[in-house]
């Protein structure tokens, strides 16, 4: 079927009348900020025809062998046709009407709006597009993005018609079509925006990884220099050369992981020989005072005599982790062990507590990174960043971590490495 000729040249139609009345549903509707956020966000007004679109209006239009099969989109001023099949020329070319619409009707609803003759009803013959384009049928079914209405798919004809349920089934489905890809298209907009949300929160953050290990590198300076000073003055045996050793200790341990820090994420771990109980006792020699301060006691037990390929500074910062979140779980008079074996040419290297343990449901999260439990959350122990660096750090050493807890039993975090 073919609009009328003497008709297409019409105005397509008039400006909504502008009365002193009462707005009916879907006048509210149009101008819903919430409505025309989501018509902005769909990204589809003014954009160009696409053939998954068309296909769908044009196998409409010959399936259903009407006058013309088209998808709208309603913003506050105009209805804007993403896809057509059918219009006539002048409209095709415009893709877009402004004034009343029978779109327009649809905007409120949540089921298709079915017209088997425009003539049936006052407000209906009034829409200018009966006069304009000859309409005297019309299924319009509601597309939403972002749970709002935001146009339709919609067939007319120019004759009045008895809508069989076999069609107005057919034109369901395919709106259906048509609804399915604003979905992907919204979830492919979201996935793009969270993308690049997370680069640029990465790059942040490494900015300021950079400039903190770039300032603390003086300081370190200025207490390794004031270390050797006091101990060069203080001599051999004085009471606090095991406070000046531990001093110097860590200042050498926390410019090795500050040279990991000042790395690029990409950058691959600097891997050096490290005895296994060497770094063991580093880690445990540096979270010491910590355990002083909390009444805890820190136990490094015997393990394997094995060296190990890794990033020295990385693997400090991995069982530093492990060890301060046990000392933050654990009651005062609790003892920390560091323990390992071996197994085959794998080292596992353990730090257990006999903490406030964890949940199935805590432990099935724990490495998820920014992830905090209510206790902890409670405590406002950080940031829930420490499990996530162990765990990266550890498969950038090519080992694996995992984790044993039961609640009020206690924790066990093994960290799994190969043997040079």
């Amino acid at each position: 079927m073919e609009f009328p000729k003497d008709r297409s040249a019409e105005p397509l139609s008039q400006p909504l009348a502008q009365q002193d009345r009462e707005l009916t549903p879907w006048e509210r509707a149009r101008t819903s900020e919430a409505r025309l956020r989501a018509v902005q966000a769909s990204g589809l007004l003014d954009s160009v025809q696409e053939p998954g679109f068309d296909s769908l209006t044009a196998v409409t239009a010959r399936l259903l062998k009407c006058a013309a099969s088209f998808i709208s989109v309603v913003d506050g001023e105009r209805d804007f046709y993403k896809s057509q099949h059918g219009f006539p020329e002048a409209l095709a070319q415009a893709r877009q009407m402004q004034g009343q619409t029978f779109c327009h009707f649809t905007l409120d609803r949540d089921e298709a709006l079915v017209i088997h003759d425009t003539h049936s009803r006052p407000e209906w013959k009034a829409v200018p597009t009966v006069q304009s384009l000859g309409v005297r049928a019309y299924v319009g079914v509601p597309l939403k993005s972002g749970g709002e209405n935001i146009g339709s798919f919609c067939v007319i004809d120019t004759v009045p018609r008895d809508w069989t349920a076999d069609e107005l089934e057919t034109i369901r489905q395919l709106a259906a079509s048509a609804a399915r890809e604003l979905d992907l298209r919204a979830a492919l907009a979201a996935a793009r925006q969270a993308a690049a949300t997370a680069r640029a929160q990465a790059l942040s953050r490494e900015r300021v990884l950079a400039v903190v290990a770039h300032d603390l590198r003086a300081p370190l300076q200025v207490i390794q220099l004031s270390a050797k000073l006091l101990q060069r003055s203080g001599g051999a045996g004085a009471p606090h050369e095991t406070v000046t050793h531990r001093m110097l200790s860590a200042v050498g341990m926390m410019t090795a992981m500050v040279d990991s820090l000042l790395k690029s994420t990409d950058a691959p771990p600097h891997l050096q020989p490290v005895a296994a109980s060497t770094l063991a006792a580093d880690a445990v020699d540096m979270m010491t005072p910590m355990a002083d301060k909390f009444s805890m006691s820190l136990v490094q037990e015997a393990l394997p005599d094995a060296t190990l390929q890794v990033d020295y500074g990385q693997l400090v910062r991995v069982l530093g982790n492990l060890i301060g979140n046990s000392l933050k779980y654990s009651p005062a008079g609790s003892t920390i062990r560091v323990a390992g074996n071996r197994r085959g040419d794998t080292i596992d290297i353990t730090v257990t507590d006999n903490g406030v343990g964890m949940t199935d449901e805590e432990m099935a999260r724990a490495f998820e990174p920014g992830w905090q439990s209510e206790s902890a959350k409670a405590r406002q122990d950080g940031v829930g960043l420490g499990l996530g660096i162990v765990k990266s750090l550890v498969e950038a050493n090519q080992g694996q971590v995992r984790l044993e807890s039961r609640p009020g039993m206690g924790t066990s975090v093994t960290i799994s490495l190969p043997c040079s």
